[in-house]
């Protein structure tokens, strides 16, 4: 079968947006080596930080296309999060401090910028990936095999991007939206929004310190549930910089709200004047909590804001967009290879839709907490929370739809469906985390040399059309086995009962198993896939 590569249009894939989420997708293709041309009305990244956080999941993501150990010493770990009552007392204190799946911490603050440059970095590495600046797209039209797309050129000039008369057209077999909450990709393609309900105003405040190590009181991260003015803060936002983000309330005006004066009539809280820092950034935000209808619509893919917003609450907005990019980065390899047909792409919805629905719903519940503004209700919060009478934060969602291993009933089993664990290993004379030293992708990590496992010829050579790397994971010093350093993956592997797991390239588990189970495993992906596989690949 001809690979979609082989089609002759200028690109496998057009994007359009180049923030932080297109950034990652544009490196993901490119290390598998798609032709994608990127396109970005602005013509260099922003230059100010919108996003602040990223957790340990998105660092192994990061990692995935050689940017985290780059990023690292920008990002700040975060140990703890606060909810503080007006009077200061701790309301909620969440444990950041906690050893996760990926190998990395738990949690981080960061400046954007810092993000962007080393993500930039990974992408100019793949020769496959061409970016072009102040390109606005005018014009998406939809064939049955390909999509097509106007642009116009432009220059930006007093922050105002202005078209110069410079026009072109560009084809290729798909399209994905990158381009923000105001997505002209997602408006063409016809996807409507469902909103979930939460919307509030929000002034946020950048500030560049002059001394990076001035001491603030401020926690390192919190939420001041203060009715007089909720206030959500962070105290390193990256190593050199600090947040505040200030709730408005009723009768306020943006535009007064953003006049520097005023900002430093709100921070004169934390006694830190002109003479400490310069304001960077002071805009309005309106905290929304929407969801597209759908993440696909025929050959339009949409990854980030453009298929989602959310409240900041849990700093999920870019690690979610993130998400969506390794998701769909190895789906569409599949089908752009030629092993799978298009219909894999609709697993995407299916997976990332429920699991973002999941989160935005937390993050709106979190921030009705925060925004409480008549004092009754707020004391009534506080009572419940210093008495105990509040029920913990619920867990953070997993994959429970999509390509995961099921019971009998059709239910995930076991761990089908969580993050799969990165250990510390040593292997052909090196010893990092496991990803570094022994690569990404379709992984079979079993503690049983894999020559015992039963799998025939056919079930081996279904693995390879994946390129699934089958890694014998052992505490022993054995020929060709890749040493587990700390136990961490024979540990994790004993607590679900299980010596072998499949992982998928977005690391969320398709399902483990004992080694006498492992055919069975292997045929239930095999079963999941047959529908979306080509013919060449069923043979």
């Amino acid at each position: 079968m001809t690979s979609e590569s082989a089609v002759p249009w200028d690109f496998d894939i057009i994007q359009i947006g180049f923030g932080p989420v297109g950034q990652t997708m544009a490196a993901l293709l490119g290390r598998r080596g798609h032709r994608v041309g990127v396109f970005e009305r602005w013509p260099t990244a922003y230059p100010l930080p919108r996003a602040g956080h990223v957790d340990h999941e998105v660092m192994r993501i990061l990692q995935a296309v050689g940017a985290a150990h780059e990023f690292e010493p920008y990002a700040v770990p975060v140990p703890d999060y606060d909810w503080l009552n007006g009077n200061g007392d701790v309301l909620l204190h969440l444990d950041w401090n906690q050893p996760t799946p990926s190998g990395w911490k738990s949690d981080y603050l960061m400046y954007q910028p810092d993000l962007q440059d080393v993500l930039l970095a990974a992408v100019r590495r793949h020769p496959s990936v061409e970016v072009y600046g102040g390109w606005n797209a005018t014009r998406i039209t939809h064939h049955p095999d390909h999509v097509e797309v106007t642009l116009a050129h432009g220059t930006v000039a007093d922050g105002t991007w202005r078209p110069d008369g410079v026009t072109r057209t560009v084809t290729a077999a798909w399209l994905i939206g990158a381009d923000g909450a105001n997505s002209v990709v997602r408006q063409a393609a016809g996807v409507g929004w469902d909103d979930l309900g939460f919307e509030e105003d929000w002034l946020v405040v950048d500030l560049e310190l002059h001394d990076p190590d001035i001491r603030i009181d401020m926690p390192e991260a919190g939420q001041y549930c203060d009715p007089d003015r909720p206030v959500s803060l962070f105290r390193r936002l990256g190593r050199a910089h600090s947040r505040w983000e200030f709730m408005l309330l009723p009768g306020e005006d943006a535009d007064r709200m953003t006049q520097e004066a005023r900002c430093w009539e709100l921070l004169a809280r934390w006694k830190i004047t002109p003479a400490d820092a310069t304001v960077i950034r002071r805009t309005v935000y309106t905290f929304r909590s929407l969801l597209a209808e759908s993440f696909r619509r025929d050959r339009t893919l949409l990854i980030g804001d453009a298929a989602h917003l959310m409240p900041p609450f849990m700093g999920q907005g870019m690690c979610s967009g993130i998400r969506d990019a390794a998701n769909l980065a190895w789906k569409l390899d599949l089908v752009l290879t030629g092993r799978c047909g298009d219909s894999l792409l609709d697993t995407y919805t299916r997976e990332r839709r429920p699991h973002v629905h999941s989160v935005t719903t937390t993050s709106m519940e979190l921030g009705r907490i925060v925004c409480i503004s008549d004092p009754e209700e707020a004391a009534a919060r506080d009572h419940a929370f210093l008495t105990g009478d509040v029920p913990p934060p619920p867990p953070f969602p997993v994959l429970t739809d999509g390509l995961l291993h099921r019971d009998a009933n059709g239910t995930p089993t076991g761990p089908a469906g969580t993050l799969g664990v990165q250990p510390r290993v040593h292997w052909q004379g090196r010893t990092g985390l496991f990803d570094d030293v022994v690569g990404n992708g379709w992984t079979l990590m079993t503690t049983v040399p894999p020559g015992q496992l039963p799998l025939d010829d056919d079930q081996f050579a279904f693995l390879r059309t994946l390129d699934t790397r089958i890694v014998h994971v052992t505490r022993a010093r054995i020929p060709g086995a890749v040493i587990d350093m700390d136990a961490d993956a024979t540990r994790w592997l004993t607590g679900h009962e299980a010596e072998l797991a499949l992982v998928r390239p977005d690391f969320y588990v398709f399902g483990t198993a004992r080694a006498d189970q492992a055919d069975a495993l292997v045929d239930s992906l095999r079963h999941q896939l047959r529908p979306h596989l080509s013919e060449a690949s069923r043979t």
